[in-house]
């Protein structure tokens, strides 16, 4: 059995790499550059482009099974990297597998597809998808999640239409997946057809992170973390390995016939934590102070929609310091019921949190006493 791991490089495709491996699965990593940590495990690893249909078709050959983890997570204003890696990189995946003969695709969706301004505590899987997108990265997610979805049971085929989708630029800020992308009715029982399943996790952490705790250093710092709302909220997160085991569950559970193959299902720790709480203790960590100074959630959510028509306007690469987005995950409470995983995938986490956060200070304990150790 040889699977391909999109991003198997990255922070969650890694671990997803090193998780196949123990379970005598051969992964087949596949991103822009070469890993050579992934070389010292032996793992082939494939270099290509997410919106090269040619680069994507050449990385799956091969392969019995597909997980695609990769994505472009940031919020920037400009949507030319949401929609070549996003929207383009997740098309071309699955016209790649129905072509190659992929039998199992299991994808990684975010949590926000659904998010609305307001707070969804306790939610499960028939939460419609948010009613207004707030920034790219949630609008492409939630559009890429109905097109793996509305690709279960699909024969394999070298034409695949997608549903008569126009993938063109121009028509990329009319995709609304809010009307769901329905597929005709197909037979379960094809052998030669693509199974497909999307995961939501939400806040992805643990050692070897490249982002969270560095960008909470960097703007502790700069006095720059200001807390936004009353930080009551609480919110769901998922530790990386644990993480991993749901996307191998998922796998292991994508059979013919079964309720899981063209499901959604959120993952998530056990019991959702307060935000800022954690925060705090993720400062502390790196010897940092706990947040100090805060703001209300109205001047946040104004504030960032002014930053948002600037960096539009002026063309800014970076992220703005604020957005609305931002505004509503820092001082809303999201958490979901992960009922359905547990009984479909056999999902529990194995990691409590506590435990995962002794692992992490131990790992930016190493960090702090040899630079050379962090992850680039």
């Amino acid at each position: 059995m040889k699977a391909l791991v999109t991003g198997g490089g990255g922070f969650l495709g890694s671990r997803l790499v090193q998780r196949l491996l123990d379970d005598g699965i051969e992964p087949v990593s596949f991103s822009r550059s070469a890993h050579p940590e992934l070389a010292k495990l032996g793992v082939e690893q494939r270099q290509g482009n997410l919106d090269s249909f040619e680069d994507v078709d050449a990385a799956v050959k091969g392969c019995d099974a597909v997980f695609h983890v990769a994505a472009f997570p940031s919020v920037v204003m400009d949507p030319t990297p949401y929609y070549r890696t996003n929207l383009l990189g997740t098309r071309n995946v699955v016209a790649a597998c129905l072509k190659q003969k992929v039998r199992r695709l299991v994808y990684t969706s975010t949590q926000c597809v659904a998010n609305t301004v307001e707070s969804q505590e306790g939610i499960d899987e028939s939460t419609p998808y948010a009613p207004r997108f707030l920034c790219w990265y949630q609008m492409t997610k939630a559009v890429s999640e109905q097109i793996v979805r509305a690709a279960n049971y699909a024969p394999w085929t070298d034409d695949y239409d997608f549903g008569g989708l126009d993938f063109s630029p121009a028509n990329f800020r009319r995709l609304d997946p809010r009307v769901e992308i329905a597929p005709s009715r197909r037979d379960s029982t094809r052998e030669d057809a693509l199974l497909t399943v999307a995961l939501r996790p939400h806040l992805i952490w643990g050692p070897g992170d490249r982002h969270l705790v560095t960008r909470m250093l960097e703007r502790s710092r700069s006095r720059r973390l200001v807390r936004v709302g009353d930080g009551k909220n609480m919110i769901a997160t998922i530790y990386v390995d644990n993480c991993a085991d749901a996307h191998k569950l998922a796998f292991d559970a994508l059979v013919p016939g079964s309720s899981v193959p063209g499901s959604v299902y959120y993952i998530a720790q056990e019991k959702p934590i307060n935000c800022w709480r954690w925060i705090d203790e993720l400062l502390a960590l790196v010897h940092e102070p706990p947040v100090s100074s805060s703001i209300s959630f109205e001047s946040a959510w104004r504030r960032g929609a002014i930053l948002e028509k600037i960096y539009s306007f002026l063309r800014f690469k970076g992220e703005p310091i604020m957005t609305r987005f931002l505004a509503t995950q820092l001082a809303k409470s999201y958490w979901f019921d992960t009922t359905r995983a547990k009984n479909e995938l056999g999902f529990v986490p194995k990691i409590s949190t506590e435990e995962g956060m002794r692992r992490l200070g131990e790992f930016v304990e190493d960090c702090l006493r040899d630079p050379s150790r962090r992850p680039s």
